[in-house]
């Protein structure tokens, strides 16, 4: 097993190697990939049914790298799984080799201020900070605390706080907000970052209700296999990642979509046979299995309702009893559906709780001293620059199979307008509760 990202196989042939990078393509399969690349399809054949399913969540527009020697040939790949796990092929005495090993990355905290001087806050995020990302962030964890037709004036300051992950020089996984802040006048807001959810400072909780029900009928299942990003089997020696639940049920169970949205995709793959998969509001997408059957006229580009019927429970693909593989991402990411359903929403938190207090102080001192800092305009601080990818020998001949200008270029950015110097910013606490919200807000 080789944990270190990019191990050597063949020391000779690296000096002269060259690294690329890629991005998945919607509707790519692992075969096509193998084919494509003139890799052998036994790499697919040859693994066991967890491994072959777990290659079926590969994720669209993943960051994926392939390490070619001079004459064109692959010398190892690395595709994404989950943020934890990786699909790693690689030459091992004249034979190619598939294993799933950890991902390696560095958490920072970064952070960014600007002044908004248009009517689009999305916009204005995007452009400074040259990550769409955050303002989508900041769009969707405000989107209950301002109105964006109304608030939004020209010399309004919005500031956050946020854990990213950074994997090959790359940011990579989930960009988790600790604090965001928007000022306009004498008013302020404030999202606080709890526990994975998002609070006022008084601790007054700003999201809505959990969207999704299990897509089964209470007391029509159990659960047969739980969700895991990344598990060390101690038997066959090797990582396994299950990035959904297994619900087994009788044959022919019915199956409902777990909430509102769009069919994106129906139809059969080699891993999870029969499959519907269905786009939701604010990222999400859940993906059902195995089924036996799909809905007459259940079709891509319909919009299904939270409870609709859409099939149900079979045994097709690799499956090895009637069950429904049921898979829930956000921004192409698994997530554990069994968190979503057991949590327990509070509308506030405890006036007693003496941790959120303490992490409200430290946060507001961290983007006060930020806000300060910054007194002439725009500033976003990165300490990432974007450069080649790194192994455990010097590669050299970089390539990216991309357009520099939509990717990331996290390097230190400071931007002077001609906005008047102003180091007495004052900020109200009192104020700090949710606004009328306008049904027509500016989203993207």
């Amino acid at each position: 097993m080789k944990h270190l990202l990019f191990s050597i196989v063949f020391f000779e042939s690296l000096f002269s190697a060259s690294i690329s990078m890629f991005r998945w393509n919607e509707g790519l399969t692992f075969l096509e990939f193998l084919q494509k690349n003139h890799l052998p399809l036994y790499l697919y054949e040859n693994a066991d049914s967890r491994d072959k399913q777990a290659i079926e969540d590969i994720q669209a527009n993943s960051r994926c790298f392939i390490l070619k020697d001079s004459n064109g040939s692959i010398l190892q790949a690395l595709i994404p799984l989950s943020e934890e796990l990786q699909v790693h092929i690689y030459l091992s005495e004249g034979k190619y080799v598939l294993e799933n090993i950890p991902i390696k990355f560095e958490t920072r905290t970064e952070s960014f201020v600007i002044r908004i001087m248009s009517s689009s806050v999305f916009n204005e995020i995007s452009k400074i900070t040259n990550m769409p990302i955050l303002g989508s962030i900041f769009i969707k964890s405000m989107k209950n605390r301002i109105n964006f037709k109304r608030d939004i004036q020209k010399g309004s300051i919005v500031a956050m706080i946020y854990e990213i992950k950074y994997r090959l020089g790359y940011y990579f996984g989930e960009i988790k907000p600790k604090i965001i802040l928007f000022k306009t006048g004498k008013r302020t807001r404030y999202v606080i970052r709890y526990k994975d959810r998002n609070y006022n400072i008084h601790g007054v909780y700003i999201e809505k209700r959990n969207p999704f029900i299990r897509p089964l009928k209470k007391g029509t299942y159990w659960i047969s296999s739980r969700f895991t990003k990344k598990r060390w089997h101690p038997i066959l020696k090797k990582y396994r990642a299950h990035l959904g639940v297994d619900y087994a049920a009788p044959r022919g169970t019915p199956i409902k979509s777990a909430g509102d949205g769009k069919i994106i995709y129906v139809g059969k793959s080699r891993g999870y046979g029969n499959v519907v998969k269905i786009k939701h509001a604010d990222g999400y997408l859940t993906l059902y299995a195995h089924m036996q059957n799909f809905r007459k006229g259940l079709k891509r580009g319909m919009k299904v309702k939270k409870g609709e019927f859409i099939g149900r429970i079979g045994t097709t693909g690799l499956s090895t009893g009637p069950h429904l593989h049921f898979g829930l991402y956000k921004n192409g990411i698994a997530i554990n559906p069994e968190s979503i359903f057991s949590i327990k929403f509070k509308k506030k938190i405890s006036t007693k709780n003496k941790e959120f207090k303490k992490l409200v102080k430290k946060l507001k001192k961290q983007i006060y001293d930020l806000i300060k800092s910054c007194p002439m305009g725009n500033c976003v601080n990165s300490e990432y620059v974007l450069h080649d990818i790194f192994c455990e020998n010097k590669i050299t001949n970089f390539e990216e199979n991309i357009d520099l200008e939509n990717e990331i270029k996290t390097e230190d950015l400071e931007f002077n307008s001609k906005i008047s110097n102003d180091n007495n910013i004052s900020f109200s606490d009192n104020d700090d509760e949710p606004l009328e919200l306008s049904e027509d807000y500016q989203y993207f």
